[in-house]
């Protein structure tokens, strides 16, 4: 089957996008045209480009301390094969601090750095690539977004347009993500146990219908 998926963050459920609601100190912000601080921050989304139309999830600096951090939590994605992500970030201002994006397995007990862009990166929405390794595509993992502030009201970060598609991304820009080896071997361990679970099963059907049978 297919793998196709594309968040704009145009309807308020944000495609799936959850909060950090323990371990990070605010929120992620849906917003659309521009952020309250001058001199930081996009004038309006990637998509529409137009001032005031689409939407984007931003952090707003003002009034956050240093090292305060907000975490944001994509659905779960799964695929047979490998699978290109992309994503789109804003990071302009003269005090921004980082953009770090992780991939947390579906078990949840392992978590990888793919990807960090640090400083200001200009008034302009970027594109990064990664490509996701078929052993983590299988296994099934969610992105985790996670921007950190430097205690100044000009660092605004946003991201918006991520994507999820089969195979590989095909450009020179791409970064390969690493997949921790035990995460491979944990999942590969929990199919082969439930494949010998159902086989065992039937086999009990099997038994049990031949001696109602006799």
């Amino acid at each position: 089957a297919k793998t196709q998926s594309f968040c704009g963050f145009e309807n308020d459920d944000m495609c799936g996008f959850t909060q950090e609601t323990e371990k990070d100190q605010f929120d992620w912000t849906r917003s659309k045209g521009e952020t309250p601080s001058s001199n930081t921050g996009p004038s309006g989304d990637h998509t529409c480009r137009a001032k005031g139309a689409g939407h984007f999830l931003y952090v707003e600096a003002s009034g956050r301390g240093n090292n305060e951090r907000a975490v944001m939590y994509s659905p779960f994605y799964q695929s047979l094969d490998q699978l290109c992500l992309g994503f789109y970030y804003h990071m302009y201002g003269r005090q921004i601090g980082t953009l770090n994006v992780y991939t947390k397995t579906r078990s949840g007990d392992v978590i990888e750095a793919a990807w960090r862009a640090y400083g200001n990166q200009g008034n302009v929405w970027i594109q990064a690539l990664l490509d996701i390794p078929k052993k983590l595509a299988r296994a099934g993992f969610q992105l985790v977004f996670e921007a950190t502030m430097t205690g100044s009201y000009l660092g605004d970060i946003a991201i918006d347009d991520i994507s999820v598609s089969d195979g590989r991304c095909g450009s020179d820009s791409v970064i390969p993500v690493s997949v921790h080896s035990n995460v491979t071997l944990e999942r590969s361990a929990q199919l082969r146990r439930l494949q010998k679970f159902k086989k065992f099963r039937k086999m009990l059907r099997r038994r049990r219908n031949d001696n109602s049978d006799s």
